[in-house]
């Protein structure tokens, strides 16, 4: 759930804020928890829910801060200039990826980096498995474009 606030809220300290208030209402409806078929899925939701609250928010005062730490890549064994390198690239990811709707930045998320099976995404979104299954292909095709269309205009640039 923290990592999930912290990709899509993009701040540490945001991150942490809304994952203790959805731990709250948690708390809250602890009593209610029993007859809910998938408490992960119940709780990923409300995570979600609340940070996409927060993210509009932010819109409505137009406040945008962004924490690429979150997606730092991070390993000793690595030469330094291959982790700046590893670390320009997940820069540009990130930024792609804030290119993405909600929809399929969320799906894409819970299934490639929180490696959610289709059902599991199905019960925490509502979103039948097969449109899942689109929805996640075309947001793999635009990261895949996007990405790409940026490595030529550098080379061109560069070269």
């Amino acid at each position: 759930m923290y990592r999930l606030a912290r990709v899509l809220l993009g701040n540490q300290e945001e991150a942490e804020d809304t994952l203790q208030d959805v731990m709250l209402k948690l708390w809250d409806k602890k009593h209610e928890l029993s007859v809910c078929r998938n408490v992960e899925a119940f709780a990923v939701t409300m995570t979600r829910n609340a940070c996409l609250d927060k993210l509009r928010s932010y819109r409505h005062r137009n406040v945008s801060q962004l924490d690429t730490t979150v997606l730092q890549p991070v390993s000793d064994r690595v030469a330094p200039d291959r982790q700046m390198e590893l670390t320009e690239t997940t820069k540009v990811i990130h930024d792609i990826l804030q290119l993405l709707p909600e929809q399929q930045r969320f799906i894409l998320y819970l299934r490639d980096i929180e490696q959610y099976e289709y059902d599991e995404i199905e019960q925490m979104t509502g979103v039948n498995s097969g449109s899942i299954r689109v929805t996640l292909s075309r947001a793999r095709k635009k990261v895949r474009e996007i990405y790409n269309r940026r490595l030529e205009y550098e080379e061109r640039r560069l070269g």
